[in-house]
């Protein structure tokens, strides 16, 4: 009878073991088939946050981006500028040249820009022909710098259509936060 009793209990052990080692086979897929789930969807969220044309972020990563900036202004105080970037007389290129010229002008700005900027500076694609910056850590002065570093180079972009060349130019307005402001009126200013 003791050992009957033993090899029923060997066998419910084996049963039982067999079960777990399963479940912990089905565990472990479903971790792995979770974790494929969060890569997608982290790669379709970085999809969502850049601008097709360009390839530079678009007004979504800047919202994000801008929500970081601010709060590391505020927590440690140092320096944040805020720019825009609007490209003169584009509608003129577009209607002159057409949009396929104005795109290959965005994108070209949009090179241009981004060789030009501080590894800790973020542009993005505001809208149309308009290009918002963050510089932090930079003075006033410092930021004019760059930003007549990036007119200029812009101006001298090499830029022909079908043979004809085509002058691009920007304007640029920069302001600094200050004590008690908030992005929207820093963007205003």
């Amino acid at each position: 009878t003791m050992d009957e009793h033993q090899k029923k209990r060997d066998e419910r052990e084996q049963e039982v073991a067999a079960r777990l080692h399963s479940l912990a086979e089905r565990v472990a897929h479903m971790e792995q088939e979770a974790l494929g789930y969060r890569e997608h969807l982290e790669e379709q969220r970085q999809k969502a946050l850049i601008d097709p044309l360009t390839g530079l972020p678009n007004r979504a990563a800047w919202s994000e981006r801008l929500d970081h900036e601010v709060k590391e202004w505020q927590q440690h105080g140092n320096t944040l500028l805020l720019a825009m970037l609007d490209l003169d007389h584009f509608k003129h290129i577009n209607d002159n040249y057409g949009h396929l010229a104005g795109d290959k002008v965005l994108k070209i700005i949009a090179s241009v820009l981004r060789k030009r900027l501080r590894g800790t500076d973020f542009i993005a694609r505001f809208g149309g022909e308009e290009f918002v910056l963050l510089i932090p850590d930079a003075t006033p002065a410092m930021g004019l710098a760059l930003l007549e570093k990036l007119r200029l180079a812009i101006a001298d972009c090499p830029f022909h259509f079908r043979g004809e060349p085509v002058t691009i130019t920007a304007s640029i307005g920069v302001s600094a936060f200050k004590a008690g402001d908030r992005s929207e009126s820093v963007l205003k200013r």
